[in-house]
């Protein structure tokens, strides 16, 4: 199965309810439930991946760049297998903004496959060969789905929670 990325818009009375009560994550089936498609995306096992390729770095990283894996408000400290955060409207600007000057051929001539083994990036499949397994495209495809959900969040003043696990 292995540790997956998803990322669901909240609002901002979302938001307080949960930095009140992270508990309520676990119990609140809005929260993270794949099948509300409208709020939430999946980035698979790629995060990792993105996070390298937007910031040079294994962990940690300049803001806004580095979001996906570092920053915001954490709601656990990964209890229960995985951790999840809480990215407010305004990180969500500054981390849109940021995204969107990146562009899907700028992303992919930042791959570095030996060097992600090399900082055993997750999932360590990056030496694959591409006829047999072409992991540059999978991370380009959710690096544009991660940089259009997050643009949707800032059109509509939504912050987001992360949730690897």
């Amino acid at each position: 199965m292995g540790m997956t990325c998803g990322l669901q818009r909240v609002s901002n009375a979302q938001i307080e309810e949960l930095l009140e009560a992270p508990q309520n994550l676990e119990e609140e089936a809005d929260f993270l439930d794949e099948s509300s498609h409208d709020n939430t995306t999946y980035l698979d096992k790629a995060w990792h991946g993105i996070h390298f390729l937007l910031t040079g770095l294994a962990w940690g990283g300049e803001e806004p760049l580095c979001y996906l894996l570092v920053g915001g408000e954490s709601l656990n400290n990964g209890d229960g297998g995985g951790w999840s955060r809480i990215l407010r409207p305004a990180q969500i600007a500054s981390f849109d903004e940021a995204l969107q000057k990146i562009s899907t051929e700028n992303f992919r001539e930042r791959f570095a496959p030996q060097r992600m083994i090399e900082e055993e990036i997750y999932p360590t499949i990056w030496d694959c060969d591409p006829r047999d397994n072409d992991t540059l495209s999978y991370l380009a495809d959710y690096f544009e789905e991660l940089k259009n959900f997050v643009h949707l969040a800032h059109e509509n003043n939504q912050g987001l929670i992360i949730f690897i696990g």
